[in-house]
C-alpha cells in the first residue's frame, strides 16, 4: 500500500505561514515517530553588472554572507515554533547554489527525492487564480510534481491552530491514490488518538460520467476498501456520502463541520496533467485553496 513515513521535511522561510508550517510539521513528526528536518532554500543573486565574473567568488560574496545570516534567523524562528514534546531536535539543511536558484520548487523536490519515505510540509503561497496560472505557486507546483506525500498549511493558520489535530477527514473513491492516503490517515489518527471520517462524494452526474469501477466505484465498496487500509482506529470511523456537483466544495464542507475540532484532510492526488489542472482545476488543488485546515495530498 503506502510506503511508511521515515522523515518529515518542512520548508521554512520568512513567509507568514512558515512558523505555522514548522509547528504542524513537528506535530506530524511526533505523531509518526519520525525525525524532523528543517529546509531553507537560499537563492543567491547573480553577480552585479559592475563585477567581473571571473573575480567573483561565492565564498567571499558579501550578499551571500547576508543571506546566510538571514537563513540562520529563519532556522531560529522555526525552532521556536516547534512542538515542545518533539522527541529529538531537528536537523537543518540549507539548499543553495553557486549561481542562482530560480526555481525553489525544483530545489525542494530534488531534495525530497533523495529521501525515501519522506513527508513534505509547506506553507501555502496565496496567489490569485490568475497569478497561479501565469506564475505558478511553489506549493501547487510541489503538490503536482512530488512523489511523496505533501502537507500544505495555509497562510491564515497560526501556530496555535497548527499545533492541534482532533479529526482526520479522508475523501475516498476506491482509487490507489485514495487508499495510500487512507493508510497514512490511519497512522496519524492512531498517533493522535482521534477519530476518522471517510467521505464518499457522489456527483449528481456520476451515473453517466464513471470511467471505471476503480475510479468511481459505489460508496459501499469504497468504504470497505478504505476501512481495510485504515486498520484499527480506537476513536472510531464514521462514513458519510455527499451528493452534489462540486466534489472539492463537498470535501471542504465536511472540514468546516469539524472546524472547532482542528481537522486535517488527507486525500489522494487526482490524475489531471499540469495544464489541465491549471485550466480546469484539480480536486486536490481546489481543496487546498478552499480548506480551512491543513491538507495532505498523497500521490
Amino acid at each position: 500500500m503506502s510506503e511508511p513515513i521515515s522523515l518529515v521535511i518542512v520548508s521554512v522561510d520568512e513567509s507568514p505561514s512558515a512558523q505555522a508550517a514548522a509547528r504542524h510539521a513537528s506535530l506530524l513528526a511526533r505523531l509518526l515517530e519520525t525525525p524532523l528536518q528543517l529546509v531553507h532554500v537560499m537563492a543567491l543573486n547573480p553577480a552585479e553588472l559592475s563585477d567581473i565574473p571571473a573575480n567573483r567568488q561565492a565564498e567571499s560574496d558579501h550578499d551571500r554572507a547576508k543571506r546566510k545570516e538571514r537563513a540562520a534567523n529563519v532556522f531560529a524562528q522555526a525552532r521556536q515554533a516547534l512542538d515542545p514534546d518533539l522527541a529529538q531536535a531537528p536537523t537543518e539543511v540549507l539548499l543553495e547554489d553557486a549561481s542562482f536558484i530560480r526555481h525553489p520548487d525544483r530545489a525542494i523536490l530534488e531534495h525530497a527525492a533523495r529521501h525515501a519515505g519522506c513527508l513534505l510540509v509547506l506553507g501555502a503561497r496565496q496567489l490569485s487564480d490568475v497569478g497561479k496560472f501565469v506564475q505558478g505557486s511553489i506549493s501547487n507546483e510541489v503538490v503536482h510534481r512530488a512523489r511523496c506525500p505533501v502537507t500544505i498549511v495555509h497562510d491564515r493558520a497560526d501556530v496555535s491552530e497548527a499545533a492541534r489535530l482532533g479529526q482526520v477527514l479522508v475523501p475516498v473513491d476506491g482509487s490507489s491514490h485514495s487508499l495510500k492516503a487512507t493508510t497514512l490517515a490511519g497512522e496519524l489518527a492512531r498517533g493522535a488518538d482521534v477519530p476518522v471520517e471517510l467521505v464518499f462524494c457522489r456527483p449528481d452526474s456520476c451515473s453517466s460520467g464513471a470511467d471505471s469501477p476503480e475510479e468511481e466505484g459505489p460508496a459501499e465498496e469504497a468504504f470497505q476498501r478504505a476501512r481495510e487500509a485504515l486498520g484499527e482506529i480506537p476513536r472510531g470511523i464514521e462514513e458519510v456520502v455527499s451528493q452534489g456537483t462540486r466534489i472539492p466544495e463537498a470535501i471542504v464542507e465536511r472540514a468546516e463541520h469539524y472546524a472547532a475540532a482542528a481537522p486535517m484532510i488527507v486525500m489522494g492526488r487526482r490524475g489531471l496533467g499540469k495544464w489541465q489542472s491549471s485550466l480546469l482545476g484539480s480536486v486536490s488543488h481546489r481543496v487546498i485553496d478552499l480548506a480551512p485546515c491543513p491538507v495532505t495530498v498523497v500521490a
